[in-house]
């Protein structure tokens, strides 16, 4: 039976004056790729989102690896 670990990175929603849009998805890319040169594969992103307020903006994305033992 394989076995797997997993590793999670959490990227926060980049906010600021000099911001542009697409530059967290972009940070998304190189985190990524760099995890993938060590051996990590990409399985998902996760956007939570703030559950006091109920509405669906989320604040930073939740990246998951995983890799066989």
């Amino acid at each position: 039976m394989k076995k797997y670990e997993y590793k999670f990175i959490e990227i926060p929603k980049l906010k600021g004056l000099k911001v542009k849009s697409g530059d967290t998805f972009e940070e998304c890319k190189k985190v990524i790729i760099s995890e993938a040169e060590q051996g990590w594969q990409f399985k998902q992103i996760i956007m939570p989102f703030n559950e006091q307020t109920g509405i669906y903006v989320p604040n930073c994305y939740q990246i998951i690896f995983e890799r066989e033992l």
